[in-house]
């Protein structure tokens, strides 16, 4: 019967040493609470952000360039669409937060 390092001595060849369990990162929780100050603070960072993709689209049209290729576009559209999901969720979250007040 062949052996390899893993198998020297014993009757299964085939058999591998057990792996140590890893710990798993923590996750971040899926909800969170938001203050009117948190929420005020990601609009400003979004705003910034669109500043500066504005200013990216006047320097393309001030240099009369046709296109750019630029990297990064899927990653771009995920994070917009992750924007807009956020938005919804928020949306959805105010109303029922109203109502609950409102006692409905």
């Amino acid at each position: 019967m062949p052996t390899n390092q893993f198998t020297v001595g014993t009757a299964h060849p085939t058999t591998m040493p057990k792996r140590k369990p890893t710990k798993k990162p923590s996750r971040v929780p899926r909800k969170e609470p938001y203050t009117h100050q948190r929420v005020e603070i990601i609009g400003q960072r979004v705003r910034d952000q669109a500043v500066r993709i504005s200013a990216l689209a006047r320097s393309i049209d001030d240099a009369k360039l046709e296109q750019v290729v630029i990297d990064g576009h899927a990653m771009l559209v995920r994070g917009l669409n992750q924007i807009d999901n956020f938005i919804d969720n928020a949306s959805r979250a105010v109303r029922e937060a109203k109502s609950a007040k409102a006692g409905f």
